[in-house]
């Protein structure tokens, strides 16, 4: 096992999303590369170290185990770069990385890490949370007449705030690649009952925003003594994710076809979802996180079963 200051730790399914990153990051700075008009920024909202380990074997199902853990005991280990790393070795680098961690022993990583770049990347490492350092972000002097940017929000659980989401698309300069745990986080949230406890409503309300989740997720039904029960609906995950693409078509022009990312016995996990402002940075998404098994957007749509 790793120490407590050692990299994070990530399932082997973690690769594909990153893989994922690395190509869309590449594809955008590759069309910025001679464009001398725009400065760009790339944000990472939940960074870690900027390395992780990859675990080979899963660990037994216990009833015990984090809410939001997707860890598990290994016999054997792998490094594989994390999203810091994999940014800033892009060929064709970002102007600017800005990167973000609550925890001290990642954000001393990151400090590492940085200075390894200080003679050919500008480095900005802030210990805070994400919805803070978003906030602080957007009051910098950045303008959709001479910046643009990607960040990149892949919380460890349901911890990213739609009005963080919200706030970027509104700047009209920003491009978002976000990580939606919907099956590995926020379904669990979701009791069948609707007795979710005071914490876990507060995150879906912060998850979902002024958008009606819970019209989505429950329905009311009839019992055998003709009372009204409140019942989970058997699609709930699917009309969850369409309600998070409607969220976003509300504050970006283009919004891509998730990409549905599983574990290695095939269970869904989250989605990796793009949306920004123009067609060229659709094209390139759709092309690439078409690369593995995607998602219809539409009303109807649903994940494959």
């Amino acid at each position: 096992m790793p120490s407590k200051n050692g990299p994070a730790e990530v399932g082997p399914w973690a690769k594909e999303k990153l893989d994922a990153l690395q190509r869309y990051l590449d594809f955008y700075t590759k069309v910025f590369k001679n464009n001398k008009r725009f400065r760009t920024i790339y944000f990472d909202g939940f960074a870690g170290g900027g390395q992780a380990i990859v675990r080979k074997q899963n660990r037994k199902n216990t009833v015990d185990y984090d809410l939001f853990d997707e860890n598990s005991e290994a016999e054997e280990v792998e490094f594989i770069d994390g999203s810091p790393k994999i940014a800033l070795a892009l060929p064709n680098p970002f102007d600017t990385y800005v990167f973000v961690d609550k925890d001290p022993n990642r954000v001393a990583q990151l400090e590492q890490l940085s200075e390894q770049y200080l003679d050919d990347r500008k480095v900005i490492v802030r210990s805070n949370d994400c919805e803070s350092e978003i906030e602080w972000l957007l009051q910098q002097n950045i303008k959709i007449g001479t910046h643009r940017g990607v960040a990149f929000l892949d919380p460890f659980g349901a911890h990213l705030p739609w009005n963080s989401v919200s706030s970027l698309g509104k700047t009209k300069l920003f491009e978002v690649i976000i990580n939606l745990p919907l099956d590995m986080a926020i379904n669990r949230l979701l009791k069948r009952n609707n007795e979710i406890p005071k914490k876990w409503l507060e995150q879906l309300n912060s998850v979902f925003g002024e958008f009606d989740w819970h019209a989505e997720v429950y329905k009311q039904e009839p019992n055998l003594f003709e009372k009204t029960a409140i019942e989970k609906r058997s699609d709930a995950v699917d009309r969850l994710l369409q309600l998070y693409l409607t969220m976003l078509r509300s504050e970006f022009d283009c919004v891509a076809t998730p990409k549905l990312i599983r574990n290695s016995k095939g269970h869904a996990l989250y989605y990796i979802i793009w949306a920004g402002q123009h067609s060229k940075g659709l094209q390139g998404a759709e092309y690439i996180l078409g690369m593995g098994e995607r998602l219809p957007t539409g009303p109807k749509g649903g994940r494959p079963r």
